[in-house]
């Protein structure tokens, strides 16, 4: 019981290194018309992707990265899996929500290393859409995701006794970025890439295997940092 408790503290600390590679971690459309220029003569706009007001949009994007534990002893791995839409209240500009689920794992029980995360947050966004071209355009958005995690975690040494505990708690993930973004289907289909900036804060406590909570073990963390999310969207 004394080695578990030795133990502990040092695992949290690994797997408060580890929950932001997954807890984190996260859009737009367009039709074409046209322009009154004078009587009798119209003038297309100069792109047709469905982005102006009334249209609406669906897309989603699947994130892989690499985590190394202390020591570089093993690296696992973290996915994000996020699905989002908008609706344009005016041409260019949406609003919309997006969900983000997120899982980690690091699987190295003959050095005494085992987690398994999961997070589901879901939040609002907003994005503009600068055409640079008929099919190059230019994407800022923001937002805000907000949902439960959950993280079990071994805390026996390698070879002893498989013991775990489990942390839970809620993450508050505030984003801003921008990216490109190229029409891959005519009106209907684009495709590209967000260079975020993430704020992130998450409070969590530890439970036993039993599910009692541990005392003293409630941590607030707050962490900021860049990320990118690649997305295929269809527009409606």
């Amino acid at each position: 019981m004394k080695n578990e408790q030795r133990l502990i503290p040092k695992k949290i600390g690994f797997i408060a290194f580890l929950i932001p590679l997954f807890a984190s971690g996260w859009i737009t459309i367009c039709s074409a018309q046209n322009i009154d220029s004078g009587p009798g003569i119209k003038k297309s706009k100069p792109y047709t992707l469905r982005i102006n007001k009334g249209d609406f949009w669906i897309g989603g994007g699947l994130g892989l990265t690499g985590s190394v534990a202390p020591f570089g002893q093993y690296i696992g791995t973290a996915a994000t899996l996020s699905m989002k839409g908008g609706y344009h209240i005016i041409d260019k500009l949406s609003v919309g929500f997006t969900v983000t689920g997120g899982l980690s794992i690091s699987d190295k029980k003959s050095k005494g290393i085992y987690t398994r995360g999961t997070s589901l947050l879901v939040g609002p966004i907003v994005q503009y859409m600068f055409p640079l071209s008929k099919t190059f355009f230019l994407s800022p958005l923001g937002g805000v995701n907000f949902g439960p995690l959950s993280v079990k975690a071994m805390t026996s040494a390698a070879g002893a006794p498989e013991q775990y505990i489990r942390i839970k708690g809620n993450a508050l993930c505030e984003f801003i970025g921008i990216g490109p973004f190229f029409e891959v289907i005519p009106q209907r289909a684009s495709f590209g890439a967000h260079f975020l900036y993430t704020f992130l804060q998450q409070t969590t406590n530890v439970y036993n295997n039993s599910g009692d909570h541990i005392p003293g073990t409630k941590i607030t963390d707050k962490k900021n940092g860049p990320g990118m999310v690649m997305e295929f969207r269809l527009h409606f």
